[in-house]
C-alpha cells in the first residue's frame, strides 16, 4: 500500500462510530482535523457536566501532551490520537491502576487486530522492536461532584504508521507499521477492549497480561528520587499497579510514581 493510499485513511464521527457498532456502549464522539490536545477538549467537554462516555479524535494535535510534562509528537494521518472522557460512580482506585488497565486495553487491541505482540514499559508506554509505539497519559483530577460522580480522562497515542519522526525520536520511537489497519477499526478495538476495565474498576484480571507483557521485571533499572539517581532491579508488580523494586542495598521499594529506564539506556 503506497503513501496516498495511507492518506485516505480518514477518521469521521460517522466512521467511528460504525466501527464500533456492537460495542457495550457507543460513546458520543467528536472529531478534529486539529486541536491543542485530545485530553484538553475532554476536560472541556466534562466540565459542561456531560456524562455520556465521550470518545474525543483528532488528525492532529498541536500540543499532544504526555507525562511529565513532555509533548506527544502528533502528525496528521499516520496515528490514533484520542482521549476517552468517562463518568463513573465509582473513583478509580489511581492513576497508576487507570493507566495500567488502559494499557491492556490497547495491548490486547493491537494483538486482536494486528496479531502483534507489544510490551509493557511501566507504567505507561507501549513498546514493539524496542521503540515506544504508544503513550497513555490518565488523569483523575475532578472528585466528586454535586452529583456523586467522578470524572476521568485518558488519553492514548499511537504510532499506527509513523516514520518521520525529529531527530531526538528517530531511536525512541516507532511504528506497529501495518498499513491494511485503519486507524476507525483500532480505536474502535481500544474503546472495546477498554470498556468492561472502566466499568469494573475494582477488578484486576488484567493485572496478569500487565505482569506477562513487562518490558522490565527481571530487569535492572534506573529512576529519579529526591533529585538522586537510583538504580535497582524490578522483581514485580503489585495488586495497586506499583513497581517492586529491590535497590542496591537489598531493600525491597515500592514505585508508585515516577519514571523508569533500563539501566542500560
Amino acid at each position: 500500500m503506497d503513501q496516498t493510499e495511507r492518506h485516505d485513511d480518514s477518521l469521521s464521527e460517522a466512521g467511528l462510530i460504525r466501527a464500533m457498532a456492537g460495542s457495550r456502549q457507543i460513546p458520543r464522539v467528536s472529531v478534529y482535523d486539529s486541536i491543542d490536545s485530545t485530553n484538553a477538549e475532554a476536560k472541556r467537554i466534562l466540565l459542561t457536566g456531560e456524562a455520556q462516555p465521550t470518545l474525543v479524535v483528532a488528525e492532529h494535535q498541536t500540543a499532544g501532551r504526555g507525562r511529565m510534562g513532555r509533548s506527544f509528537y502528533s502528525p496528521a494521518h499516520t496515528g490514533a490520537y484520542f482521549s476517552v472522557a468517562y463518568v463513573t460512580p465509582e473513583p478509580p482506585d489511581s492513576v497508576v491502576t487507570l493507566t495500567g488497565a488502559t494499557a491492556v486495553a490497547v495491548m490486547r487491541a493491537i494483538r486482536r487486530l494486528c496479531g502483534i505482540q507489544v510490551g509493557i514499559k511501566w507504567v505507561n508506554d507501549l513498546y514493539l522492536n524496542e521503540k515506544k509505539v504508544c503513550g497513555i497519559l490518565a488523569e483523575s483530577l475532578f472528585g466528586a461532584w454535586d452529583d456523586g460522580l467522578w470524572r476521568v480522562v485518558i488519553g492514548i497515542g499511537i504510532n499506527l504508521n509513523t516514520h518521520d519522526f525529529p531527530n531526538e525520536l528517530l531511536k525512541k520511537a516507532g511504528s506497529l507499521d501495518v498499513p491494511t489497519l485503519t486507524r476507525e477499526a483500532l480505536i474502535a478495538a481500544v474503546w472495546q477492549e477498554l470498556m468492561p476495565l472502566l466499568e469494573a474498576p475494582k477488578e484486576r484480571s488484567w493485572l496478569a497480561d500487565y505482569r506477562a507483557c513487562s518490558t522490565v521485571l527481571g530487569k535492572r533499572i534506573k529512576w529519579i528520587e529526591n533529585g538522586e539517581e537510583r538504580v535497582g532491579s524490578a522483581e514485580s508488580i503489585d495488586g495497586d499497579g506499583a513497581l517492586m523494586v529491590r535497590d542496591a542495598s537489598g531493600q525491597l521499594l515500592r514505585l508508585f510514581t515516577g519514571e523508569i529506564s533500563l539501566f542500560a539506556d
